[in-house]
């Protein structure tokens, strides 16, 4: 994406015309003009070509005070002629960055808006590579700042749009950020998520379509609608009936991940995995592939059985996902654990879209902070899975949603994602994740 900076010259003061843009209130003048005679003029005026003229974009208060000392010739940045409004509108706001007197939450504000009114410029980009659009790194290119810095500022913005009541006595950036780790997260994610959901009404955009994915239900209840043999790829990433919660306490999950996580009873574990795999079997086309994650202690024989037992054909030498380091809960004891299993069984007789590869896929986890599920895999890794066993254009049915990331991995691809999720709490979680990517 070509950024359009201007050139930066020295212009006559008088060849600078106000247009009707002009701003009516100029606040404290004298106070800017003491600024400019013990600092100097940081920031050049910005103006546009016109004509023989320059038309003013950005800096009236300082061209105020530089023609009442009057100043000769004054540093300005030269945009072409022909801007658009919105391009205008971008300038003027982009412009405020460099004020010295500017307020957290102004600056917050101004992130957010010009993120947003380059997306109106340039369109809102689709996630994956090779599409168009204005994306959250180009705000960050735009103002010579990281994705983070961004991202952060545009988070502090929309929470403060939504609950402007809890920011009303931070006085300072800090301030706002411990009303942030103190609000309740639910809250703050079901407000973004009303207003996507409010913006799907507005048009079928391809990120509506792939938030349309994401079904809050029983999957149980919702296969019900999908006809006999029509996917070709099922991921299914079952709860582990290994008392996840209590593990994942330990490991420092949030509250709130852990309360929405939905765990099955051992003691119905058995009936819940096939009836399971026999809801999948039945929707999977004739020639098709099935993943199928587990804990190993203490399932691993049980899962290759009930595989078997429900129709599909597998081997016991299942994909492996490695990890730079592990965890173990008795260290003196157990070796640190620094891999997951999935178990790949096909319907019929498939063909891989990567004949050949390695059973090992090596890939970094998400960090726990930027968790929205305990169980959470990084989008990479799942699109690498995918990508092996299915092609372009294929139907990927996920029965346990959880983060969603798969949705995301599969769309990515090409493929024609759908699947399932009971917790409401990680349905906005995926929707604010999407929102995210534009």
């Amino acid at each position: 994406m070509t950024i359009n900076v201007g050139k930066v010259a020295m212009v006559p003061i008088t060849s600078i015309r106000v247009g009707e843009r002009a701003r009516q209130e100029m606040g404290d003048l004298q106070e800017l003009e003491s600024s400019l005679k013990s600092s100097g003029l940081i920031q050049p005026l910005a103006v546009c070509e016109d004509g023989d003229e320059y038309l003013l974009l950005a800096g009236e208060r300082r061209y105020m005070v530089l023609l009442a000392n009057q100043t000769m010739e004054v540093p300005v940045r030269i945009y072409d002629k022909g801007l658009t409004e919105l391009e205008i509108r971008i300038i003027e706001k982009a412009e405020n960055f460099y004020r010295k007197d500017m307020e957290y939450y102004e600056y917050d504000s101004l992130v957010l808006e010009i993120h947003r009114l380059q997306q109106e410029v340039h369109g809102v980009s689709a996630p994956g590579p090779g599409h168009s659009g204005h994306k959250l790194k180009d705000t960050a290119e735009m103002f010579g700042v990281t994705d983070a810095s961004i991202s952060t500022a545009i988070k502090r913005a929309e929470a403060r749009e939504a609950f402007p009541e809890l920011f009303e006595k931070c006085k300072t950036q800090k301030d706002a950020v411990t009303i942030l780790k103190k609000m309740d997260e639910a809250v703050v994610k079901d407000t973004i998520a009303r207003k996507i959901e409010r913006d799907k009404e507005r048009g079928e955009s391809t990120l509506t379509k792939l938030a349309n994915c994401f079904v809050l239900g029983d999957f149980f209840e919702g296969a019900k609608k999908i006809p006999d043999g029509v996917i070709h790829l099922v991921e299914i990433d079952p709860p582990y009936a290994i008392e996840l919660q209590k593990a994942k306490k330990s490991e420092g999950e949030s509250i709130y991940q852990q309360n929405q996580y939905n765990e099955v009873d051992v003691r119905n574990y058995d009936r819940f995995i096939i009836k399971t795999l026999n809801e999948c079997y039945r929707v999977m086309s004739d020639h098709s592939w099935l993943i199928l994650w587990f804990a190993p202690e203490p399932w691993f024989e049980f899962m290759h059985s009930a595989l078997e037992t429900t129709g599909f054909q597998t081997t016991r030498m299942c994909g492996i996902w490695t990890k730079p380091s592990g965890q173990s809960k008795r260290p003196e004891m157990h070796l640190a654990n620094s891999y997951e299993m999935f178990f790949y069984a096909w319907k019929g007789r498939p063909a891989l879209n990567k004949a050949g590869r390695s059973n090992i896929f090596n890939y970094f986890p998400v960090p726990p902070q930027n968790k929205t599920h305990p169980t959470e895999r990084p989008i990479e890794l799942m699109q690498e899975i995918y990508d092996t066993f299915a092609f372009p254009g294929s139907r990927v049915f996920i029965p346990f949603l959880g983060s969603g990331n798969g949705l995301i991995a599969a769309h990515n691809l090409g493929m024609s994602p759908i699947g399932f999720e009971l917790s409401k709490g990680y349905r906005d979680s995926f929707l604010v994740k999407v929102h995210g990517m534009r």
